[in-house]
């Protein structure tokens, strides 16, 4: 296991119904429900101006739908709304910051439609795929037998109180961890809970155009001024100061969703902060110059990666966590993280691929 550590310490990662900060968007469905009623024309392809709604949750299908903040991302599934993913249209975005490690240059990046979870995988979530291993005679391994999630933290002296527990076969969240994001789990955990509920890891370019929009270059999620409390869970820093001597807001991952204000322009939360999240790429730091202009996956395979303490076969992880600061929340910073290895400030969402 590898302790959680800010990687600008070194230089000097089942998304539940919350509360909607954008206004006017998921709301609007009970104003126009009865606008939305099913067709009858399952062949969203052939329905140009005409909104299909054929699970009746009061959402259009993504294809029939005008508007990406009422879309619904699978209208065979009633539980699936805008309450629990978001469409990000296909398009283009720009991705890079320039004044940040490893996210140069600046570039237009076009990408095809997808949606993404509205908030991080929470403990009780991940807690059902681990329940469902262990009935099929997995103990908290995936099915080439590697770990699923890091129970060995608490036994070595972690300092975090546990989330997730396990006894006789049972697995269990620790009480008021529910709805928290999900840390502890391994970059292969996140691809097999993802692949588990018929989604996928988001790719580095998919996170950062959910994040930041397709709009503007934008700094934050909710735009350029500067993140507080009320924005996201993260560290609060006079000027120079390192993540480890700042005032965390909480100093601990909390429910999901309980940053309406830091809500990204496509009404996503928790993009800055709470916990960083694995992507599926790889980590390479010469990506945002060679990566292709449109659906970017990253490189092939991973190299080492040396964070000065140490050489390690790099994933990504994005967002920022609890115990990064404002720089370290940004949507453009990216964060080199062990493939093999777990965090008390990492965790994950899914996204889901669009045909």
């Amino acid at each position: 296991m590898r302790s959680f550590l800010p990687i600008l310490c070194v230089l000097g990662a089942c998304a539940g119904k919350v509360d909607d900060p954008a206004a006017d968007d998921t709301a609007m469905a009970e104003d126009t429900a009865a606008d939305d009623t099913d067709t009858g024309d399952t062949d969203t392809g052939d329905t140009a101006g005409v909104e299909v709604d054929d699970d009746g949750d009061g959402f259009p299908a993504w294809r029939t739908s005008d508007d990406p903040l009422r879309a619904d991302c699978d209208d065979a599934d009633a539980a699936v709304t805008p309450d629990t993913e978001r469409l990000v249209p296909a398009g283009s975005f720009t991705r890079g910051q320039a004044d940040l490690p490893w996210a140069s240059p600046v570039r237009t990046i076009t990408l095809s439609a997808y949606c993404i979870d509205r908030t991080e995988v929470t403990n009780v979530a991940f807690v059902a795929l681990l329940q469902a291993e262990e009935a099929a005679g997995r103990s908290n391994v995936d099915e080439e037998g590697r770990p699923l999630y890091n129970l060995e933290d608490l036994e070595n002296g972690d300092t975090f109180p546990a989330r997730i527990e396990y006894a006789e076969g049972v697995w269990g969240v620790a009480d008021g961890y529910a709805d928290h994001a999900v840390v502890e789990v391994y970059h292969w955990s996140a691809l097999r809970y993802c692949a588990s509920v018929g989604k996928a890891l988001p790719t580095e370019a998919q996170w950062e155009k959910a994040a930041r929009g397709a709009e503007d270059a934008r700094m934050w999620p909710w735009g350029d001024e500067p993140p507080g409390c009320e924005h996201a869970n993260f560290v609060l820093t006079e000027a120079g100061e390192p993540p480890q001597d700042g005032e965390p807001c909480v100093q601990d991952t909390t429910p999901v969703g309980a940053y309406p204000r830091g809500a990204s322009a496509g009404g996503a939360l928790d993009l800055a902060g709470n916990v960083s999240e694995w992507v599926a790429d790889w980590f390479d730091p010469e990506a945002y110059a060679d990566d292709p202009d449109v659906d970017p996956t990253g490189p092939e395979e991973g190299a080492l990666f040396d964070d000065g303490v140490g050489e390690f076969v790099a994933r990504i992880a994005r967002g920022g966590g609890f115990l990064h600061d404002a720089t370290g929340i940004q949507v453009a910073f990216r964060t080199p993280e062990p493939e093999g290895g777990s965090s008390n400030g990492v965790g994950f969402r899914c996204a889901r691929p669009l045909e």
